[in-house]
């Protein structure tokens, strides 16, 4: 700390440009000062301009597209993977599916990553709503249900001599 830098640093005044604010030195047996801050009310009761109430109705209906625009979009990308996730549901309710999933690893593995890949989209839709996220949890629901089945079919393989 005997450096230069820090011995001219310390010495150095305080420009006319910083913002300090002079504070004096008072002894330690006086008590504290209280300075009163004026706060300005604003009353409700004042009446309202036209002109701020057509703002506040025109802000909320921009509010209201916008939102029912998310909702329609998030709801859009739900259905499509809900679709994706019922055809793979009806390939592998197939029997000849089933038995591929069985003798193939390569089968199976592609089917588990597909489903995964439907997961990760449907984590990566926000859940503005409540009802976007009961949407979403059913679906997720759906495909780890189809997780499952695949991989109960393959211990099958295993299992069976």
């Amino acid at each position: 700390m005997n450096a230069s830098f820090f011995r001219n640093y310390s010495k150095q005044q305080p420009s006319r440009s910083s913002r300090s604010v002079p504070v004096q030195q008072t002894p330690q047996s006086s008590s504290p000062k209280f300075v009163s801050v004026p706060v300005p009310f604003v009353s409700s009761d004042q009446p309202r301009t036209t002109m701020s109430m057509l703002k506040d109705s025109a802000a909320l209906k921009i509010q209201k597209v916008f939102r029912g625009f998310v909702v329609r979009k998030s709801v859009r990308k739900i259905a499509s993977i809900r679709d994706e996730v019922t055809a793979i549901e009806r390939r592998i309710d197939d029997s000849d599916t089933v038995n591929l999933i069985r003798s193939d690893a390569k089968e199976r593995l592609r089917v588990n990553e597909t489903l995964m890949s439907l997961l990760f989209k449907l984590d990566s839709i926000r859940g503005v709503d409540c009802g976007i996220r009961d949407l979403r949890k059913a679906v997720t629901r759906k495909a780890i249900a189809l997780q499952e089945k695949v991989d109960s079919i393959s211990q099958q393989t295993l299992d069976s001599p």
